[in-house]
């Protein structure tokens, strides 16, 4: 069952800041957005209490979830959590460098030793278990929020960051990013993924648009990037911009078409520019992906299917199945699929900023109020963000996963928007 009632006589096609009031106010009682930090200025995946591992920290999560703080104006939390992403990367020092001077291109295939995305907030520390580390989206989102903050200068860099930061073309030139067979977002199966692609030509570009600055630090040190590195940064930019060039809209085509996660190209990365290109992936995953209580990542994915709590114990939900995917796979049945919670509100972000870039584009305020209305009906009776409704005993519920960080900065991000698009209305 979706929705708690609380909410059901206030969503409406036609908003006014009374009606929007009344929803903050009620989202606030519920504590529906609260989200708190961990050690560090970092945030779990999840609050819940569901021994599957969601108590640890993504490098991905923290990057999505402290940009909208920082877009909502909380920008110390932002901050923090840069900071303490910071923290960890430094601490991935040893693992950058292996992969950087390694002549023989046998290290970077073994995904261990890779830098790592999941870690354990509290300490910073290394997790055990294996993982599918190989995620080069989740590295190309903390470079590209490590130079937003440091472009518009609200935290300026150090000698000591760049250190850190520097790292990283160097390994995405190692790993050869452009066509790198990564776990992406969903943490799968190898593919090559315009996601992942287009993930760190955002970072690269905006780290390129801080060192071919040098004259403007906003208070920070001044770092200068050699014409050589620049010229480098220049190329491995163009290399992944060939990639998106021939094979966007797509995700890692032939094999994958639609995926939710290119939504994240327009949203937050806007490495997508071109209206046509952003329409045709918008196109892409509401077509094929939507349904009527979320939108799945993409056809065929078996995380989460009918009755997945049968087929695993809680401490296998969410393990590494990045060499079983057949299995799991096998026990889906058609169009069985988890619907997520998280991509409503981020499509409803889309379509505000869209409004408010172009306040004639009436179809886009539209969309951004449908998007909004689905993302308020995917709240739990509790008032909740879940990260998923999935099929259990034939009838779709949230999933423990509840609630959910990533669908909490994405919903609290599109009621902001919301807010503003009224107003502008008015």
């Amino acid at each position: 069952m979706r929705g708690d009632g609380l909410l059901e006589y206030l969503i409406v096609e036609e908003y006014t800041p009374e009606i929007l009031a009344k929803i903050r106010e009620a989202l606030e009682v519920h504590g529906t957005h609260r989200i708190s930090q961990a050690a560090h200025g970092l945030f779990a995946a999840s609050a819940a209490e569901c021994g599957s591992g969601y108590q640890n920290a993504w490098v991905r999560d923290n990057v999505l979830v402290a940009n909208s703080f920082r877009l909502r104006g909380e920008l110390s939390v932002a901050v923090a959590c840069m900071k303490g992403l910071t923290q960890f990367f430094a601490n991935e020092r040893p693992r950058f460098l292996d992969i950087i001077n390694d002549a023989s291109g046998k290290v970077k295939e073994d995904v261990q030793r890779r830098p790592h995305i999941r870690f354990a907030a509290q300490t910073l520390g290394e997790l055990p278990e294996k993982w599918t580390h190989a995620q080069n989206d989740a590295l190309g989102l903390a470079l590209w929020l490590r130079f937003v903050l440091a472009n518009s200068g609200e935290f300026p860099l150090t000698y000591e960051d760049w250190e850190v930061f520097e790292l990283f073309p160097r390994y995405f030139e190692a790993i050869e990013y452009w066509q790198d067979r990564d776990s992406g977002a969903w943490e799968e199966a190898r593919a090559v993924r315009n996601s992942s692609v287009g993930a760190v030509v955002a970072g690269l570009e905006e780290m390129r648009k801080y060192v071919g600055s040098p004259g403007k630090r906003e208070g920070g040190e001044k770092i200068w990037a050699s014409p050589d590195a620049l010229a480098k940064l220049h190329q491995l930019i163009e290399k992944g911009r060939a990639r998106l060039a021939a094979t966007l809209p797509f995700e890692a085509p032939p094999e994958r078409l639609a995926d939710s996660a290119l939504l994240s190209l327009i949203h937050p990365l806007g490495v997508v520019r071109e209206r046509a290109m952003q329409d045709a992936i918008l196109s892409l995953v509401q077509a094929r992906l939507k349904g009527e209580f979320g939108i799945r990542r993409y056809a065929g994915d078996s995380y989460f299917c009918q009755d997945y709590d049968q087929w695993f114990a809680p401490g296998q939900m969410s393990s590494d199945f990045s060499e079983r995917m057949v299995y799991r796979d096998a026990l889906l049945q058609p169009d069985c699929e988890a619907q997520w919670c998280i991509f409503d509100p981020q499509l409803s972000i889309i379509y505000g900023q869209r409004f408010l870039e172009d306040r004639s584009d009436t179809e886009s305020y539209r969309r951004q109020v449908h998007c909004f209305n689905r993302s308020l009906r995917q709240l739990t009776p509790g008032g909740q963000c879940p990260e998923l409704y999935y099929l259990q005993n034939g009838v779709y519920l949230p999933n423990a996963h509840t609630p959910l960080a990533w669908t909490q900065a994405n919903q609290a991000l599109a009621l902001y928007l919301m807010e503003e698009s009224v107003k502008v209305k008015l």
